[in-house]
């Protein structure tokens, strides 16, 4: 006797049921009455053999089996998804929806240009772009929440595909009164007590920043940590404090309200990169928005001092 077959519309109201964690509104988003869709959720529970939802009173919440299938779930939404819209892409682009996650550094400099191109070029295409951290972009990515994600390498999951784009060096900002502001150069042992502001310890380039310091045996005292480039910006020119902010960060070289050093004895690089799903269809959309990142960043970086373009290097997956 062969395995019972689960329905297509009961992983549909399943996952409507986990998001919303109502029976009710699950089942007016469905437009099908409650006592239907507890049916499908009770019918999908005996197909799979074990509860999904623990139903306490008028509440309700996922069990542990319910949490490992929603991943799995929501990933076969997202590829028939993706089929769907291959066979759309037949078409050339006339339809069809991309969703990218992007880190804060290249939200606000790298990404706008790129957006204008792609809305122009492909308008019936629409655009969902998520700014988030690398740990989130790498998990709605296994999730089948996102189509493409832009953050550094290395990635953390090793469902996560790593296609390396830019090389970037980190950089000593201060004030111009900062007894460094009239040097060109710094070592960062120097460093070691220094007042600084940081980003917080969430983000990637912060973790870099602190191998390196460990590794001269130096660590300075972080006395503002932020998610915000701005802040560190203000921090550092309306106090007496450092920080170190990749170098694309830094787009007005003639800004004369601080002074810009880089690190000798370390090579401070960030490798900023396009994450993949590994296990995923990647739609022309998404390839057609990575060759837009790849075109921007030789544009913009192929003759820049300390900024190695890595766009024409191929995909590898993560280590």
């Amino acid at each position: 006797m062969g395995r019972a077959v689960i329905k297509l519309r009961q992983v549909e109201y399943f996952l409507a049921v986990a998001e919303t964690q109502q029976f009710t509104k699950a089942a007016e988003r469905l437009f099908v009455t409650q006592p239907t869709l507890s049916h499908q959720i009770a019918q999908l529970e005996k197909t799979i053999g074990t509860p999904l939802f623990d139903r306490i009173g008028k509440s309700i919440r996922l069990t542990e089996a319910g949490r490992l299938f929603q991943t799995y779930a929501a990933r076969a939404i997202k590829e028939l998804e993706a089929g769907q819209t291959a066979l759309a892409e037949l078409e050339g682009m006339v339809r069809g929806t991309l969703t990218v996650g992007v880190i804060q550094s290249f939200s606000r400099t790298l990404l706008p240009p790129i957006l204008g191109t792609f809305i122009g070029r492909y308008p019936n295409i629409r655009l969902r772009v998520r700014e988030m951290t690398a740990a989130a972009i790498e998990h709605d990515l296994a999730q089948g929440k996102l189509d493409i994600g832009i953050a550094f390498a290395p990635a953390v999951l090793a469902e996560t595909e790593v296609e390396p784009i830019l090389d970037e060096r980190l950089l000593l900002v201060v004030g111009v009164d900062h007894p460094l502001a009239q040097r060109k150069t710094v070592r960062l042992a120097e460093l070691h007590g220094q007042p600084m502001a940081l980003l917080g310890s969430e983000f990637s380039t912060r973790a870099l920043i602190d191998r390196h310091f460990q590794a001269v045996g130096a660590q300075p005292d972080v006395v503002c940590e932020t998610n915000s480039i701005e802040v560190m910006f203000g921090a550092v020119t309306q106090s007496h404090l450092a920080t170190i902010i990749p170098e694309q960060s830094i787009t007005d070289g003639k800004n004369l309200s601080f002074s810009v050093l880089s690190v000798r004895e370390s090579a401070m690089v960030r490798t900023a990169a396009l994450l993949w799903p590994s296990r995923s269809f990647r739609t022309v959309a998404a390839r057609t928005f990575a060759g837009m990142v790849r075109d921007r960043i030789l544009a913009r970086f192929k003759k820049a001092p300390g900024r190695k373009s890595r766009a024409d290097e191929p995909s590898r997956r993560a280590e």
